[in-house]
């Protein structure tokens, strides 16, 4: 509007004045569009450093932290099984966890910045690590003087796992996954405000232009036109970088972080399964409701009537060939420990809690050492799941990189250009006043 009482045939003020007031506007709206257009784009690039390097990796620790604590759990039980004949690996094993899982817990800490429920989660480990411990502690102990109290100490200290901690990490993971999803919608949000700051200081440039020539006669002013060009370029440069970036961010999410996420479900599973399949040889004879929580458990990977099937879905959401064979051979190893797990409960049903101890945790049985183990079968499943995870895991970080290097120089590139255009309109608009001298 300024524009067009300053270049108007009819209005106050001489010709030179109003093409300084006509110059003053172009070059503040040019100078308005670059500083918007740096702040966009900075604040994506901001948002896009914390998913790579903050948001995501406190996902995967929390998930890592679930590991450990139900893994940590798991191995104490089996040792507990083993009794007196518990080995040293068990025993290192089982401190491995907890030291993981422990060291996890302090650099989450570090990392969650404004994250108040990962806080709350954090804390609730940290005040109930130290007394689980405590009580596998006294269990080993009881149990290596063949005291009944340490099948005692041993259930309350898995009830304490199970109830308490394993879903305080579990609700971490879920809290830092949709913080994740929250950071990368703020990625990809269009800059509108940069758009219509472009747009803007196009239009008054090519109305002043337009304005110009019907005061001169002259069709170019070779300053406004390389202004323009200096504007419209950054319009394109950040219509293209965030189309880039936006396309690279959202297949993170749609093939590598949900594939994550539904592999680390499946893991978070097949973790709880073996857990209760071990407690329900722990608690002896009073373990139904732990057998019914492994059928729900191995049914959610793999049982249609479950619903969930998640390694069927895991599969079809694997990024690539690698990824479907890594969750193929992972199935078949489920398979494989649900098959043993029916042995298992077959022989304890029966009456042959040493076969049934054999069969899950290893031993012998009727004189002969059973080597084909549920054990076995769970821990070459969780290993290739994890490498899973791991794989796509890689896949989510380099689709995160390029969609953060497509943003790479246009702060202040753009930047540049619109100083470009700004030395444009003076140029432009001093030629037309150097000739009313």
């Amino acid at each position: 509007m300024a524009a067009s009482v300053v270049l108007g045939s009819v209005g106050t003020g001489s010709p030179p004045a109003r093409l300084r007031l006509a110059g003053l506007v172009m070059t503040l709206v040019t100078v308005l569009f670059g500083a918007v257009l740096a702040a966009s784009v900075h604040e994506r690039q901001t948002a896009a450093r914390n998913l790579a390097e903050q948001s995501a990796p406190l996902s995967a620790d929390a998930a890592e932290i679930y590991r450990s604590l139900a893994d940590a759990d798991a191995t104490a039980a089996a040792g507990f099984l083993r009794g007196v004949k518990a080995s040293h690996a068990d025993r290192v094993s089982y401190e491995a966890n907890i030291r993981t899982a422990s060291r996890l817990l302090s650099k989450a800490a570090a990392r969650t910045g404004d994250s108040f429920a990962a806080q709350r989660q954090i804390a609730i480990l940290n005040r109930e690590l130290p007394d689980y411990n405590g009580l596998v502690a006294a269990a080993r102990a009881a149990n290596r003087e063949n005291k009944p109290v340490g099948n005692s100490y041993m259930r309350y200290a898995s009830e304490q796992m199970r109830s308490t901690m394993l879903p305080a990490a579990e609700d971490m993971y879920h809290a830092e996954t949709r913080r994740m999803a929250a950071i990368r919608a703020d990625t990809v949000e269009p800059p509108w405000a940069a758009y219509g700051a472009g747009l803007l200081a196009l239009a008054v440039i090519g109305f002043c232009s337009y304005r110009l020539y019907l005061a001169t006669n002259r069709l170019l002013n070779l300053g406004l036109v390389a202004a323009a060009g200096a504007v419209l370029g950054s319009l394109v440069w950040l219509t293209v970088s965030h189309t880039t970036a936006r396309s690279s961010l959202e297949g993170s999410e749609t093939r590598g972080s949900a594939s994550v996420q539904i592999l680390t479900e499946a893991r978070i599973a097949g973790l709880k399964a073996r857990g209760n399949e071990n407690m329900a040889l722990v608690a002896r004879g009073e373990g139904a409701a732990h057998s019914q929580e492994f059928d729900y458990w191995a049914g959610a990977m793999d049982d249609k009537d479950k619903g969930q099937r998640l390694m069927q879905r895991s599969e079809q959401q694997a990024e690539d060939k690698a990824g479907r064979r890594l969750v193929a051979e992972a199935w078949a190893e489920l398979k494989d420990w649900k098959k043993q797990h029916d042995q298992a409960r077959k022989q304890d049903d029966q009456g042959d809690y040493e076969a049934a101890v054999a069969r899950t945790i290893g031993g012998k049985a009727d004189g002969r050492t059973v080597r084909d183990t549920t054990e076995r079968s769970f821990a070459a499943m969780d290993r290739k799941l994890a490498a899973a995870v791991a794989h796509e895991r890689k896949q989510f970080q380099a689709r995160v990189e390029n969609g953060r290097g497509a943003l790479t120089g246009l702060p202040v590139g753009g930047s540049v250009l619109c100083l470009l255009g700004v030395a444009g309109v003076v140029l432009g608009v001093g030629k037309r006043l150097s000739e009313y001298r």
